[in-house]
Formats: C-alpha cells, sequence, structure tokens
C-alpha cells in the first residue's frame, strides 16, 4: 500500500538532520581545521560500501542527495584549483557499486534490453554526444565544456535505477524518502527566516553557510523579513502538486486516513516555502500546474458546484496555513536570544546588495539569439558562451565597471539547449518527456487503484510546473529536473510491470 510516513520517512528525516548538523560543523571548524576533504571521504567511501553491499542503498542515498542538495556543495573535495562536490563522489560511488553489481550477477543480456528499451533516452543521448564532439572540434574551451556537459551525466543513473528499483514496494519507500526530504527542505528554509528575522548571533554562519554550499540565496527586502530562495525549492513545488494530487484526485470518503492530515501539514510548510522564495518563476509555474489540476477536475470528474467550492475553502485553508506559518516565523518574539548587530555590518551590505541584484535575464536575450542563429538546428556545442553588458551590482563592480560578462550558462532553459544542442536535440529531449507523459496516462488508464491513480496525477502535475518553470530557470539540463525524469521512468516502469502482471 502507498505510503507517505513510514519507517523510510522517519529514517531519512533523521539521516538528513545528522548530514545538515555535519555540514554546518564542518564549515564552523573552517577556521581552526578544514574538515571538509575528511567528511567527503567518509561519506563517499560509506556510499560506496553500502552500496556495494545493496545497490539500492546507494541509490537511495543518491536521491536524498539531489533532493535536499541544491547544488550538491553540502560537502566538498578540494583538488588544487577545482572542487569536487559530494554529488559528484556519490555518483562515481554508485556507478562504480552497479558496475561491480553488473560484474558479479552477470546480467549483461537484461542491461542491453534496458538500454535498448529506452530509444527517446538513446536518441537523446545522441544528440548530447554530438554537442560533445562539436564543442571539441570546434576548439572551444575543455574546461567550460565539461562543467556544462557533465549534468547531463546524471542521465546515466538510469542504468542502475532500472536495474534495482522494480517492484511495487520501491514506489512507497521513494515516496517515503521524497516526502522526507520536502519536509526537511520546508523546515530549513523556515530555519534560515527564523534566524535571520531575529537576528540571531549565528546569523553570519548561517548566511555564509548556506552561500558557500551553494544551498541557497538570502535577500533582505523589508524590515526583518528575507527571501529565502533555493534551488533545491524545485522539489518543494514538485512534492506540494505530488501530495495535492494525492489528496483531492484520491476520490472516495473510504480513502481518509490518518496520514492525510501530516500530508496538509507538509503541504502547508511547502506552500509557505513556496511563498518564501519570492521567485516568479516558480509562482508562474505553480499557477500552471494548478490551471492544469482544475482542467483535469473539469473533465474527468466534472464536479459540482458545491464540490468546487469544498475544493477552493481547502485550498484557502491551505494558503492561510502557510501564511499562518510565516508570521510565526518572522513575528513570535523569543526572549532570552542573542541578536546580531547589523549597524554598518558587511552582511546587511551584502543583503541589501541582493536585493538591489537586477536579474541578468533580458540582459542575456538578445546576445543568446544571435549565438543560436549561427546553428539553430544543431547546435553550437556544450561549453558556448556568449558576451553581454549586465546591470546586476555583482558584476557591474570597480573591477568591472563596464559590465561585460561572458558565460555558457543561461537563465532560459530552452534557449540554452536549443544554443547547446540545436532545435533538433531540444525536439529529442521534448520527445523523450512526451514518452513518460504517454506511458503514466497509459499507467493511470490500466489501474483501478485510487491512490496510484492519484499518485499519477500529482508527478504529472509536478512535471507540468518543472517544464514550465525551465523556460525561465533552468532545471531540465540539471541533475535536479534530470533526477525528477528519471524518477517518473522508474515509476512508470513499474506501474507498467504490475499492471501487465495484473491483467495475467
Amino acid at each position: 500500500m502507498l505510503s507517505f510516513f513510514g519507517s523510510y520517512f522517519r529514517k531519512t528525516l533523521l539521516m538528513i538532520l545528522l548530514a545538515e548538523l555535519l555540514s554546518f560543523f564542518v564549515y564552523w571548524m573552517r577556521i581552526v581545521t578544514d574538515l571538509n576533504s575528511i567528511f567527503f571521504l567518509i561519506a563517499v567511501g560509506l556510499t560506496l560500501g553500502l552500496s556495494l553491499y545493496k545497490l539500492r542503498w546507494g541509490i537511495y542515498i543518491a536521491l536524498v542527495e539531489l533532493f535536499i542538495g541544491s547544488k550538491g556543495y553540502l560537502l566538498a573535495l578540494s583538488i588544487g584549483e577545482y572542487t569536487v562536490s559530494i554529488r559528484v563522489g556519490i555518483f562515481c560511488a554508485v556507478m562504480l557499486a552497479w558496475l561491480a553489481w553488473l560484474i558479479r550477477k552477470k546480467l549483461y543480456r537484461e542491461t542491453w534490453r534496458n538500454i535498448k528499451n529506452q530509444k527517446a533516452l538513446l536518441v537523446l543521448g545522441a544528440f548530447c554526444l554530438w554537442g560533445l564532439f562539436f564543442a571539441v572540434i570546434q576548439g572551444l574551451t575543455l574546461k567550460n565544456i565539461f562543467l556544462d556537459f557533465n549534468a547531463w551525466l546524471y542521465f546515466l543513473y538510469f542504468l542502475p535505477f532500472v536495474a534495482v528499483l522494480s517492484d511495487q514496494e520501491e514506489i512507497s519507500r521513494i515516496m517515503q524518502i521524497f516526502t522526507a526530504c520536502v519536509t526537511a527542505l520546508a523546515m530549513k528554509s523556515l530555519v534560515f527566516l527564523f534566524v535571520f528575522s531575529h537576528r540571531l548571533g549565528v546569523m553570519r554562519d548561517f548566511y555564509k553557510w548556506g552561500r558557500d554550499s551553494g544551498w541557497g540565496e538570502f535577500t533582505l527586502l523589508k524590515a526583518d523579513f528575507y527571501r529565502i530562495f533555493s534551488q533545491a525549492h524545485i522539489f518543494v513545488i514538485i512534492g506540494f502538486f505530488v501530495l495535492l494530487g494525492f489528496l483531492f484526485f484520491k476520490g472516495s470518503k473510504q480513502y481518509v486516513v490518518s496520514s492525510n492530515k501530516y500530508l496538509f501539514i507538509v503541504l502547508g510548510g511547502s506552500l509557505a516555502v513556496i511563498f518564501l522564495s519570492l521567485s516568479r518563476s516558480f509562482w508562474l509555474g505553480v499557477a500552471a500546474g494548478l490551471l492544469l489540476a482544475f482542467s483535469f477536475a473539469i473533465y474527468k470528474y466534472r464536479l459540482l458546484w458545491r464540490e468546487w467550492a469544498e475544493a477552493l475553502l481547502r485550498l484557502f485553508v491551505l494558503a492561510g496555513l502557510s501564511i499562518v506559518i510565516l508570521i510565526i516565523t518572522v513575528a513570535v518574539p523569543i526572549p532570552g536570544l542573542t541578536t546580531a548587530n547589523l549597524s554598518g555590518d558587511m552582511l546587511k551590505e551584502r543583503l541589501e546588495l541582493a536585493g538591489a541584484g537586477v536579474s541578468s535575464r533580458w540582459s542575456q536575450l538578445p546576445q543568446l539569439t544571435t549565438a543560436i542563429a549561427k546553428h539553430p538546428i544543431i547546435g553550437s556545442g556544450w561549453g558556448t558562451t556568449i558576451t553581454y553588458h549586465s546591470q546586476d551590482p555583482r558584476i557591474l563592480t570597480a573591477n568591472n565597471p563596464s559590465g561585460i560578462y561572458t558565460t555558457f550558462a543561461f537563465e532560459w532553459g530552452y534557449l540554452d539547449i536549443i544554443l547547446k544542442i540545436g532545435l533538433a536535440g531540444l525536439v529529442a529531449y521534448l520527445y523523450f518527456i512526451y514518452r513518460l507523459v504517454k506511458r503514466l496516462i497509459i499507467a493511470y488508464q490500466d489501474t483501478s487503484d485510487r491512490p496510484e491513480r492519484a499518485l499519477i496525477i500529482g508527478l504529472l502535475l509536478g512535471l507540468a510546473a518543472l517544464v514550465v518553470i525551465h523556460g525561465f530557470s533552468p532545471y531540465l539540463n540539471h541533475p535536479l529536473g534530470i533526477g525528477y525524469l528519471l524518477m517518473m521512468l522508474i515509476f512508470s516502469n513499474i506501474f507498467r510491470t504490475n499492471n501487465l502482471l495484473s491483467k495475467q
């Protein structure tokens, strides 16, 4: 039976708490000694050992890091001028363990069959390799090529994922892990808001830890209210729709269970974080997901006005709960706490500077479209750069008064893909996503299990939000978006297998 709050939820939440405390401790001890590399090696070694023992345990660790880690630098290893993230370390450990598992089990034919079955993914992979080849023969900077291309290697995770995540119970386990991660992200975001809004003595440490680990961006807006934004919040949005879809679409009243109240609390916390992010692209994605949800409800269920009123009332209650959570976090005084004095402080200047930063998105657009026009069909290859004039105060400095900036990373997600692997590559990617959607729709039609159907709806709503958000904030060319697509791929495989077995 599908569950969100079982033993895997509790164990995952505890593991995340320990990992976050360790990450903060390593940062806090940096003045005395550098423990980052030591704990990085311990974490990767532990992941490798657990993966060799049970490969799915390593996959669970990879999923947890993906869901909570944002840019993947909660721990890191410094090698000369380069920094290796814990995400890369875990990836190498799990893939190495998968190779050992493959050799030990000698499942070469099964693996080859799994690869051949993913034709849409193979076509996308061919375009990715083309972008790599074309970049090299053009003589683009190798460092830029690697940094631009390496995120797409995350698709290789489908090999161990498909190999060992195959039974129905895996869906329940992964959803418990996912729900724990969404809960942890909401809690961490609210803790940051509490620390900043109450100006606690650890405020400076929290700011630098959050920034240096690549987890988030923090902006002073007005009085003691701050914007807390993390790339990992994309999973809060996806989780919001997955849980919302489950609660609203599982149907009959007899499916009301005790865990529903916990789901409602997690939903309230998730919506609070979505408000807190103050990301217009996030809000646009949420609006698109809600519009799709209501459209589906009209088409499939033909709701009566009373049912519409009940659904809207639930959403308003949910929004009210999220606002109450934010108000309590910011406004409730806590006596006896040590506060930080920000008068004339560099931290305050940096926080206000972040608030004054103008998005470079529109500044990129003219040069980006010009660069795309050179090779619109086949792309210009990974690591292709553009140079533009930025008005962002973080770029427009005394050392760079002209604001000229060169980069290979762009805010316009779909245009970024077109620039690197062309319109043909983008079509291949969209076709892969279309195949995923089609398989989940077939799974929805083939099952009569209400919770399973509701989960599928939630997964598709989350994907809709992700696809819209990617237009303005890149995720589908990042491990975060790729990881969610792989999760959907695994679920669709499991649904398909179970439905075939049930028909026999």
